[in-house]
């Protein structure tokens, strides 16, 4: 045993890694499993009063918040954060997107409401589906374009462009972290070789043509 120590001094090391990287790896089972027990009821049985709602207002919604926001302790798992955090921007993604339909919808609303009560000589006008189709687009044209420059319908777009960005950013850090675990680039790197290969394909063509520059001055 003293032989096969001395022939590999790194055994123990080793040993003693394995050792420590099961009791870690036991250790966030049971994390994960007290919080099934205690947090998981809780979060299904207030979905399931609320209607599995996730708006604005919403109880789980808010619980979920307060958790993305919450402090980060030492015994929180930092992967767990970042899953709060993804839904919470998926929640408040849905929120904008839901205020941005209501907004969106109403040019459509009136521009129906404008076609159906026509007056009857211009009704009569629209002899076939040609006329009546450019009639209808006619008026959904004005309503579209008079409701797009609205303040109410910038600000609902600029929220739901905001909230998708910040959806998008938590999406990342979720891939970036899952990339880390596994040991296989991320979309930043791919962007960053991307960046240097454009930048390297600049220089070779400013070099060859300083080169076809330089042989022309020379001939």
């Amino acid at each position: 045993m003293a032989e096969e120590s001395r022939a590999n001094p790194f055994g123990s090391i080793a040993a003693q890694w394995m050792d420590s990287w099961r009791a870690m790896a036991a250790s966030a089972a049971g994390v994960s499993e007290t919080w099934s027990n205690s947090m998981l009821p809780f979060i299904v049985k207030r979905a399931a009063e609320s209607g599995f709602g996730m708006t604005a207002g919403n109880d789980l919604a808010e619980a979920i918040e307060r958790m993305a926001k919450g402090p980060r302790l030492a015994d929180v798992l930092d992967f767990d954060c970042k899953l709060a955090n993804l839904t919470a921007a998926w929640n408040e993604l849905q929120g904008k997107l839901a205020a941005y339909q209501v907004v969106a919808a109403r040019p459509w609303m009136r521009a129906a409401e404008q076609f159906s009560t026509r007056p009857q000589d211009q009704k009569a006008k629209d002899i076939n589906w040609r006329a009546q189709l450019g009639a209808w687009n006619e008026l959904a044209n004005e309503e579209l374009i008079a409701n797009q420059r609205t303040e109410e319908f910038l600000a609902a777009q600029k929220q739901l462009l905001q909230a998708a960005v910040e959806f998008r950013a938590r999406q990342s850090e979720i891939s970036d972290t899952i990339a880390a675990m596994l040991g296989i680039p991320t979309q930043r790197d791919f962007d960053e070789v991307t960046r240097q290969l454009t930048e390297l394909r600049r220089e070779v063509r400013a070099l060859e043509r300083r080169v076809e520059a330089g042989s022309r001055g020379n001939a």
